[in-house]
């Protein structure tokens, strides 16, 4: 079964409009989402920050913070995409804590069966982990789902107004026999910013979720997809003016 091109699609009146109104609904949910969620997206995280030590060991989830020393009981490391390094800890009593993390500085890579630690305890989980001077947050601390949102919204806004100009410039050109060279580059480059949107959080996952060193990475790479297709429409034109001329000699 052949795959669509890009010229397939936007010589396609249907298929044209049904890509634009896909990039419009991505635009808008993202849109949607940032200005619903992202105002208290830091509600989480400031309310772990402004946590007051607990007077004594909580025996339910509570508001309050409180460290305890572990014996690290079980480690799992694992390089399978979407899955996340576990650790099982061991307080003082017997019960174990299920534990997972999203990176492996400057913590996690140098536990080991045996080893001491403190942990942090907030809301019935443990959150942060501490040996030797450093301090690691777990999967189950509170994130700037702030931050999050708007790496998101990167990732999703700019290729999706691409296509809904690639997809709407087409439709008012539809006398045209075939899209212009532009008109494709516009939407090739959609496709090629948004995985430029999905790569850059791996670039930077060392860095943890940080939208200015996501965006900073992003922008030249998004740049240089740019000039390619800027490369990409002046060479079809010229071709197509060659090409008309030679049939005119």
């Amino acid at each position: 079964m052949a795959q669509p091109s890009l010229a397939g699609i936007l010589r396609s009146t249907v298929a044209t409009v049904l890509t634009l109104l896909a990039g419009m609904a991505l635009v808008a949910l993202a849109v949607f989402f940032v200005a619903a969620e992202a105002p208290g997206g830091t509600r989480d995280l400031d309310a772990y920050n402004a946590a007051p030590r607990c007077p004594a060991a909580p025996s339910q989830p509570a508001e309050c913070r409180w460290t305890e020393q572990f014996t690290v009981s079980g480690i799992h490391r694992t390089s399978k995409r979407g899955q996340l390094d576990r650790a099982t800890l061991t307080d003082a009593d017997g019960t174990r804590w299920e534990t997972a993390y999203t990176n492996r500085r400057p913590v996690f890579s140098d536990l080991n069966e045996g080893d001491r630690i403190t942990g942090t305890i907030w809301r019935g989980q443990v959150t942060e982990i501490a040996a030797n001077g450093d301090t690691q947050t777990t999967d189950a601390a509170p994130a700037d789902l702030r931050t999050r949102l708007l790496i998101g919204a990167l990732i999703v806004i700019p290729p999706g107004l691409l296509v809904t100009a690639a997809c709407a410039w087409r439709l008012t050109r539809r006398t045209l026999p075939d899209p212009t060279p532009g008109m494709i580059a516009t939407l090739g480059l959609a496709i090629g910013v948004f995985f430029i949107g999905l790569l850059t959080p791996l670039l930077t996952s060392a860095a943890d979720e940080n939208l200015w060193l996501t965006a900073a990475v992003w922008l030249p790479l998004t740049a240089i997809s740019i000039a390619v297709a800027r490369i990409y429409t002046t060479q079809k034109q010229t071709a197509q003016r060659v090409a008309g001329g030679s049939r005119l000699v």
